[in-house]
């Protein structure tokens, strides 16, 4: 198996600037308000309504682990629907006050009132009890501040960078509360979490260009002659997908697949009552690229999703292939693209 080496800095930017020079414009944190994720229950209510694949696939921790997964799930949504679902009315610049004091709390070792509270303390009682480092979120916070004004990615490499920052940071944060460290699973985690990353991206072209963000990078738009201008009007005429875009798509779809491909195999890695649920959620959200390609790539004028019964069907699917395991069976990493389309 073939992972790559995680590391807390990434190609592009550093946990310790704070973005683009017009991220750097004063602003004064939002002031403290009534958020979604003001109590426990309230966090699992948060996970409930807009991590459904993670909330389904949650049920299979241990109840002991649930409380700290679902707090960290509750920062990373709650900070994450700061930027991306931004009251009317509110700015940029404010937005960037409010990271720049999570970002305050962190570099203090979690002293202090958070930002948000009681969100913040529990918060800090979890990287506390579970060694989380706090350069994860750092960098996190980063991505954050690159969503705050338009951008576009010109490489692969870029979009990775960015994807490590939102995304491949939760995986790693996951991987500490899950109990595995090693150097290999840290590394699966990273890329577990960039895959799904892309797998979002993927999923939301049609609504990231109605709200004037393309994430697609632009070296390989150009690859299959396609551009920005093009894709807006592919959009804005209704008329879906045509051969350069579902080409670009497949080209897309297919590296995603790999991603997942490197990092799934490192479910293993994980405490044996830990594995379930993650190799779930991993295997859930690969389904949704399975999703994208049966819909003939047409992510304009619909968002792939997988239905209760495709989760039902994963469930059953990655409860068998864990029995196997504990049974002492091996499994080939080939033996985890298994779908139950091809069983006899």
């Amino acid at each position: 198996m073939r992972v790559v080496k995680p590391s807390f800095q990434r190609e592009g930017a550093s946990s310790s600037s704070a973005g683009a020079p017009e991220e750097r414009a004063a602003a004064a944190p939002l002031s403290p308000r009534s958020v979604a994720a003001g109590s426990q229950s309230e966090e699992e209510a948060l996970l409930a309504r807009h991590g459904r694949t993670f909330h389904f696939a949650a049920r299979f921790l241990p109840g002991e682990l649930r409380p700290s997964f679902v707090t960290l799930y509750a920062f990373f949504r709650t900070l994450d629907d700061l930027v991306d679902e931004r009251e009317p009315g509110t700015s940029p610049e404010a937005i960037a006050g409010e990271l720049r004091a999570w970002r305050a709390w962190f570099l203090a070792d979690c002293q202090g009132t958070a930002p948000r509270e009681p969100l913040g303390g529990r918060l800090a009682e979890v990287i506390a009890g579970y060694g989380v480092p706090a350069a994860l979120f750092l960098d996190f916070l980063e991505g954050l501040h690159w969503d705050l004004w338009p951008r576009e990615f010109a490489s692969f490499t870029r979009l990775r960078a960015y994807c490590y920052r939102v995304a491949g940071t939760v995986g790693l944060a996951l991987a500490h509360v899950l109990g595995a460290t090693s150097e290999t699973a840290l590394a699966a985690a990273e890329g577990l979490g960039i895959a799904m990353q892309l797998t979002n991206i993927l999923r939301d072209v049609g609504g990231d260009l109605r709200k004037g963000r393309l994430y697609l990078p632009l070296e390989d738009l150009a690859r299959f002659g396609l551009s920005r201008s093009h894709l807006l009007h592919l959009l804005d005429s209704g008329q879906g997908p045509d051969a350069a875009f579902q080409n670009l798509m497949r080209y897309e779809v297919a590296r995603a697949h790999l991603c997942y491909a490197q990092s799934l195999p490192g479910v293993w890695l994980l405490p044996p009552d830990r594995r379930l649920p993650i190799l779930l959620a991993g295997r859930l959200y690969r389904r949704i690229l399975q999703a994208i390609e049966q819909r003939g790539y047409d992510v304009l004028r619909a968002r792939a999703h997988t239905t209760l019964s495709e989760k039902l069907r994963e469930a059953m699917l990655a409860l068998t292939l864990d029995r196997l395991w504990r049974r002492g069976e091996r499994l080939d990493p080939a033996e985890l693209e298994v779908g139950l389309e091809n069983g006899p």
